[in-house]
């Protein structure tokens, strides 16, 4: 009597560029935000940014006491800075903190959510693809919108009038800039000229008695000025 047993299956060999399908079935929004919610949102990342109160109108409303996003430097000085810390301040009080979520259907069309993690990837995250994984599926569309409130309308205005101010400008200055203008004859060069007006003259010493007198020279001190150096090797 014999007996064969059955060999084991081959373990399933996992490639590099497999993707995580585990929550490809999970239902997701896709939900469309204004700007400068997004950037809240970015500067708060891993904090509770909200909460969303499904009924028969679904509405978010933001977390208190959310750390504000850096403002763009637009120039230097200290005008600038108070400037910015104003602006800063000034946008705190006037971002809605209520908003209504516009629902859509999904029709026509399938999207997932994919996703990309390089964290164990080190140095290399720029040049090699992360732990890819589907979030789920988009089930529904939404539109975030603040609402229409005279605030919101002057923060809006504002934002427009902003963006379309000139980010360089042209500036009319009392005094030049230059502080050192170019001149044709320097001082040193009147000096040399005035001294062979003179009749000075000038000598060439022997190329080894000079380099001795200049390894003698710094046998005594570590550097010299060019004053300094000249009447040591002025004896020769």
């Amino acid at each position: 009597m014999s007996s064969t047993s059955t060999p084991a299956p081959p373990k399933k060999q996992r490639y590099d560029n497999e993707v995580e399908c585990e929550l490809a079935k999970r239902g997701c929004w896709l939900v469309k935000v204004p700007r400068y919610l997004s950037e809240l949102w970015e500067a708060n990342e891993g904090a509770v940014v909200g909460k969303l109160h499904i009924g028969p109108e679904i509405e978010f409303q933001t977390s208190q006491g959310l750390r504000q996003p850096p403002p763009k430097d637009e120039g230097e000085g200290t005008s600038s800075t108070t400037t910015n810390t104003a602006v800063t301040s000034s946008r705190v009080s006037e971002i809605p903190t209520q908003y209504t979520f516009i629902l859509h259907d999904v029709k026509g069309s399938t999207m997932s959510v994919l996703s990309e993690d390089k964290q164990a990837l080190g140095a290399e995250a720029t040049v090699k693809t992360g732990k890819l994984a589907i979030e789920g599926r988009i089930m529904k569309r939404a539109e975030c919108r603040p609402p229409a409130t005279s605030k919101y309308m002057k923060m809006k205005l504002a934002h427009i009038v902003k963006n379309t101010q000139p980010k360089k400008t042209v500036k009319m200055i009392d005094k030049a800039a230059v502080k050192f203008k170019p001149v044709a004859v320097h001082a040193e060069d009147m000096i040399k000229n005035k001294q062979k007006k003179d009749g000075a003259k000038t000598y060439r010493a022997d190329r080894d008695v000079l380099r001795g007198a200049l390894f003698k020279a710094f046998e005594k001190h570590s550097y010299y000025r060019f004053e300094m150096i000249y009447p040591e090797v002025w004896k020769i």
